[in-house]
């Protein structure tokens, strides 16, 4: 070959070149970009994964703190409530009588029931019997006025009415 053929051979391999590269280079570049992608996208699901770790362990301690709180909650809720109970029995033997508007009623049907206890008996001819009932019939009214009146001049009673 002749040197000036040799000369137009490197150049024709030169722009060969030169067509190819920018191609090549396009093609390295985005492969190069890719990789890149997907190592940042495992550094991200990686620190995705660290971050749930921790807020899985804070979601655990805060649970866990959470039922702690609530126990003692309830303990002091139960040591309100004693308190309470305790507070009440106190207000009613300061009071004299513990008796509610229940215990009233239900002394009132008592002797009511006596009362018809009197009658049947005395229609049977149980004079003793009647004259028993008589008196325990009488006996429960007064105590139901005696509690009605106290019921009505005491201010506790109807504190624990409303609670009871």
């Amino acid at each position: 070959m002749q040197p000036h053929q040799q000369v137009l051979a490197v150049g024709i391999l030169w722009l060969v070149t030169l067509i190819i590269a920018p191609y090549l280079f396009t093609k390295a570049r985005s492969r190069a970009f890719s990789r890149g992608v997907e190592i940042g996208k495992e550094h991200h699901r990686a620190d995705l994964k660290l971050q749930l770790k921790s807020l899985r362990e804070e979601l655990d301690e805060t649970r866990a703190q959470t039922e702690a709180d609530q126990r003692k909650h309830h303990l002091a809720v139960a040591s309100l409530k004693r308190t309470i109970a305790e507070l009440e029995e106190r207000i009613m033997s300061y009071t004299g009588m513990a008796v509610t508007r229940a215990d009233y009623e239900r002394l009132l049907g008592t002797a009511e029931t006596l009362r018809l206890a009197h009658r049947t008996l005395s229609a049977l001819t149980a004079t003793l019997q009647a004259e028993r009932a008589a008196e325990h019939a009488a006996a429960a009214e007064d105590m139901a006025k005696r509690i009605h009146a106290h019921l009505r001049a005491s201010p506790a009673s109807t504190s624990l009415e409303v609670a009871a």
